[in-house]
């Protein structure tokens, strides 16, 4: 009964759907940019979190160079450093 629990807990939190529209948004970001050679221009609602993440996610699949140590580095620096994402607050501190 604990991993039912565990379980329902976890699906309570509605962070499984989150996941899922995070990386549904950076695929069709990545898609519309790579096949449509489209530009795109991503906005969510407070723009800490969600843009951020869509906006990471898709240059991870566009591009190798995000996926290497100094790439990763480099994208977490210009994409969320720079405009003072709130780390401090989001992982419990």
């Amino acid at each position: 009964t604990n991993d039912v629990q565990w379980a329902q807990n976890v699906e309570e939190t509605k962070w499984l759907s989150h996941v899922r529209l995070i990386l549904s948004a950076s695929w069709q970001t990545a898609f519309h940019v790579r096949y449509n050679r489209l530009p795109v221009l991503l906005h969510c609602s407070h723009g800490w979190d969600r843009t951020s993440q869509v906006a990471a996610l898709a240059q991870l699949l566009l591009d190798g160079y995000y996926r290497t140590k100094e790439g990763f580095s480099v994208l977490i620096e210009k994409d969320f450093m720079a405009f003072g994402h709130p780390f401090h607050t989001r992982c419990g501190h």
